[in-house]
């Protein structure tokens, strides 16, 4: 038999964590934690001089401060992760056609036949890893395999800066079974503790409990980790579809109900999303506003507008449009959140009948040219400049 494939998986190391610390020397070789707001957040991003004191994505703030009494904590800036996301998306298709995108910090590249070309296996990983380097002076995690599962445990097994190979043979796959549970990818915290409780602490484990019990206890997930657990994986890399929405949400240091606040934080909001939606190149015609209470109650209100729009003042217009006709009175509000959704590429649109375009999309063109040459947040529109000092 030929080669079945081979595929990379490609993970920056500590992504958001480590921009920070590129962009400020003083945070270098220090616990550094991305996150936020200070009091009520979670962990988004923890450099791995934080690690060492048992922080990870997702732990809450307050428990990391306790934790990690010398940490550094900074608040999330997801305009500039998605700027260098972007950066390295680039990189990946100099190399195949066939890359699947998951989340702004990974991606599994299918390359095979892509040898002539580029040199072998290992040569066109670190090839992809040093143009990262060269583009953004970040580093990643290269992982390859013949299946997802083993390039996933192999960029894991790798961290920080590693590249590391793993072949589904009988040598490679005993050695993989001594790892804890928590390597197979799709068992998170909470399916560890679940299987724990079966007895399940190790891969080993895991490829040796029945299938049938697997399936009964977890559905199509047990299947899929049983498989795995025993080596095989046969999913292929998938190039990613279109986006189903654009949105961004804010928590607030504390609980609110003054309108003007929510309505600054919209307009702040309807800024980063349009900015968004003009890089990504998609317009939308799908307004959707999300509110959780002071009593984690969450609801969301819709609009649909006449027209495709990646426009500032439409988001903000229509947003502020859905929260007037919410009753505020009651309760007060611990998040707000807009998205635009059902999408479509500016190539298509310009395919329909042109649209009247507006001096306000002249505007909003002319923020962006101002964001690139000066960078995020260096302009503002004039009602976010008086926002309450309570937003994230």
């Amino acid at each position: 038999m030929g080669n079945p494939g081979r595929i990379i998986h490609i993970d920056m190391d500590a992504f958001f964590a480590q921009i920070e610390q590129r962009d400020t020397p003083e945070y270098k070789n220090k616990p550094l934690i991305v996150g936020g707001p200070l009091n009520r957040g979670v962990i988004s991003s923890a450099s791995y001089e934080a690690r060492k004191y048992g922080l990870h994505s997702g732990m809450p703030i307050i428990r990391a401060r306790r934790l990690c009494s010398p940490g550094i904590f900074v608040p999330v800036n997801m305009e500039k992760y998605l700027r260098e996301s972007m950066r390295i998306r680039e990189v990946f298709f100099q190399f195949t056609p066939l890359v699947e995108v998951i989340g702004c910090d990974e991606a599994f590249l299918d390359i095979t036949g892509c040898e002539k070309l580029f040199g072998d296996e290992l040569e066109i990983a670190k090839k992809i890893k040093g143009r990262i380097y060269e583009k953004t002076n970040l580093t990643s995690s290269a992982g390859i395999g013949p299946n997802k599962f083993l390039a996933k445990l192999a960029s894991s097994i790798g961290k920080p800066n590693g590249l590391i190979v793993l072949e589904n043979t009988r040598e490679v796959i005993k050695k993989v079974k001594l790892l804890p549970v928590s390597y197979i990818w799709g068992v998170g915290r909470v399916t560890c503790e679940q299987l724990k409780s079966m007895g399940v602490g190790t891969v080993g484990d895991l490829a040796d409990m029945p299938l049938e019990i697997m399936e009964s206890k977890f559905g199509e997930l047990g299947r899929m980790i049983h498989e795995m657990a025993n080596g095989i994986d046969n999913r292929k890399v998938t190039p990613n579809q279109e986006p189903k929405s654009i949105g961004r949400e804010v928590t607030y240091r504390r609980d609110i109900d003054d309108f003007g606040i929510l309505g600054s934080t919209l307009l702040l909001l309807s800024q980063k999303i349009s900015r968004n939606l003009r890089l990504k190149k998609y317009k939308g015609r799908v307004i959707t506003l999300k509110i959780r209470f002071s009593d984690f109650k969450t609801i969301t209100r819709r609009a649909t507008l006449k027209n495709y729009t990646s426009n500032i003042f439409d988001i903000h217009k229509f947003s502020v449009s859905l929260l007037k006709n919410l009753d505020l009175k009651r309760k007060k509000i611990r998040l707000v959140g807009v998205s635009v959704s059902s999408l479509k590429p500016f190539s298509m649109l310009e395919n329909l009948l042109p649209e009247e375009k507006s001096g306000y999309e002249n505007l909003a063109k002319a923020i962006d040219r101002i964001s690139d040459k000066f960078g995020e947040n260096k302009l503002t529109i004039a009602k976010l400049a008086d926002k309450d000092r309570v937003l994230d």
